[in-house]
């Protein structure tokens, strides 16, 4: 079941970026690739502020700050480089027609990389999808190894981790966590305290 709900989110973003040409999926990588670095280095911070303020739906705010973020910048960049850059690009016919789906199918493995990493810190429990997700499974490492050679070093905010290793298990513990306090209390509400 999780392979086949990240088979959508990359036949989809796939499939909407094969209609595009090589310079537009390439501006459309590029957005999405300065998106997530942004949401990986701003997503913490605002998880963490929004849990000073709000703590009781604490489980919920890394995923949203990240996404949040991702969707903001993502707009902006995306609104940005379609106001710079209305003049059509002339390629070669050829180059333009597979380098568009070359480009389209580096965009669907980007966000689908992305969206993996984001998983690790859904409030989803510990092996969900019928135990479909594995935290050290397939690419869940390949956008955080991106994100600490390009933004040079770990997550920014409280959630430091030396490693992908040191990350995926304050990720698994996180989870382990929401499922107790579901257990406990039939509710992923509590009244938290986060330093």
């Amino acid at each position: 079941m999780f392979y086949a709900v990240l088979f959508f989110i990359f036949a989809a973003v796939l499939g909407t970026a094969l209609r595009d040409t090589l310079w537009c999926n390439t501006l459309r990588l590029l957005n999405v690739i300065f998106a997530g670095l942004a949401a990986s280095s701003l997503g913490p911070v605002l998880a963490h502020t929004m849990r000073t303020l709000w703590g009781s739906r604490a489980f919920y705010f890394n995923f949203l700050a990240l996404w949040f973020v991702f969707w903001i910048v993502c707009g902006l960049l995306q609104t940005a480089t379609n106001k710079l850059s209305r003049v059509k690009v002339k390629f070669n016919p050829k180059l333009n027609l597979y380098g568009g789906y070359v480009a389209a199918f580096l965009l669907a493995l980007t966000f689908l990389s992305f969206s993996i990493f984001t998983m690790h810190q859904a409030p989803l429990g510990e092996k969900f999808l019928f135990k479909g997700f594995n935290s050290n499974g397939m690419m869940t490492g390949a956008w955080y190894n991106f994100y600490a050679y390009v933004g040079g070093g770990a997550m920014a905010g409280n959630n430091e981790a030396k490693s992908f290793e040191e990350y995926r298990r304050g990720c698994d513990e996180f989870r382990r966590t929401l499922e107790k306090q579901v257990e406990a209390t039939g509710t992923t509400a509590s009244e938290m305290t986060f330093k």
